[in-house]
């Protein structure tokens, strides 16, 4: 497949759907999702979960109106998230990414990824104690 230069819906949807068989499989961060979502991606629950991400990340990128949602809000019911599973969530998302886009592209989703992730971290009260939290992701 030839790397995007540009971001689009489509290209958005290839993504969020790489990055969430990514995440199923995933040691560290997959029993979030399936417990959350269950284990089958093509059920209700995740169908309407990748919907919402991708007109989030539509959002972010396309300032697509379809999202209007509160991206924080369903994350707080997650027990024991910790810094470590936003830095392995940036690490899938980015290799998605890579899959997906030119390096200019990949830079600026892992840069939002980045941002988002020390967002969720803040408002959920996750190591309150870290000044800086990517450094190394």
């Amino acid at each position: 497949m030839e790397l995007q230069k540009t971001i689009n819906r489509e290209n958005i949807e290839t993504l969020v759907r790489s990055f969430y068989y990514k995440a199923m499989d995933d040691e560290q961060i997959g029993h979030y999702f399936t417990l959350e979502l269950g284990e089958d991606i093509t059920n209700y629950e995740w169908v309407k979960h990748i919907d919402i991400l991708i007109d989030f990340w539509a959002k972010v990128f396309l300032d697509d109106p379809l999202y209007n949602s509160d991206p924080y809000g369903p994350h707080f019911t997650i027990v024991d998230l910790k810094k470590e599973d936003f830095q392995q969530w940036i690490k899938l998302f980015t290799q998605s990414a890579q899959e997906i886009y030119v390096p200019e592209l990949v830079k600026q989703f892992k840069t939002k990824a980045i941002f988002y992730s020390e967002q969720f971290i803040e408002r959920l009260k996750i190591n309150p104690e870290c000044e800086t939290l990517f450094w190394n992701a």
